[in-house]
């Protein structure tokens, strides 16, 4: 497997600890993980593939850190050629109409980059209005639902894991 690269962004620690989980899945020495607070330009363009993780907040928002390394890091970066994957987490009983727009945010802005973007996941199974992150009738990355239990979320997070495997191989 090529080396992989996971850049999060967190406040309360959930999405740090969701990054770590997801590298603890992969079982790979191949696996980095980056807080986007202090990521450089160099550490996303070192990596052919790349995992890209953070909260939504509010309605529609992306976590700060986050979105700071999104408009200063990400779209200055070269990405032509990358695999990139996205998660993000959201809270479909208080913020049902902006579920994980986070995923959305992400993709809408990074789109025409020259990535190929992997790990779509189905809609099926999870309870909500709307949300930016689905394209097509699938969403573009995994939600984890704060809503969900972590059982579930657990689940969720190895079946995704297991599909990146063959996608970012």
């Amino acid at each position: 497997m090529k080396p992989i690269s996971i850049f999060y962004g967190s406040t309360s620690g959930k999405t740090k600890k969701i990054a770590k989980n997801i590298q603890t899945n992969f079982k790979s020495d191949f696996v980095e993980i980056y807080d986007a607070k202090y990521a450089k330009i160099e550490d996303v363009e070192k990596h052919e593939n790349i995992i890209l993780g953070t909260s939504t907040w509010g309605k529609g928002l992306l976590q700060s850190d986050f979105e700071k390394f999104l408009n200063n890091i990400l779209k200055h970066a070269n990405l032509k050629g990358k695999k990139i994957a996205i998660f993000g987490t959201g809270d479909s009983s208080i913020y049902p109409e902006s579920f994980a727009d986070s995923i959305g945010i992400i993709f809408e802005a990074l789109e025409g980059k020259g990535a190929t973007f992997v790990g779509e996941v189905s809609t099926d199974g999870y309870q909500f209005e709307s949300s930016l992150s689905i394209f097509g009738d699938k969403f573009i990355g995994l939600p984890i639902d704060d809503d969900s239990d972590e059982d579930q979320n657990k689940y969720r997070m190895t079946i995704w894991t297991e599909l990146l495997k063959s996608d970012l191989s």
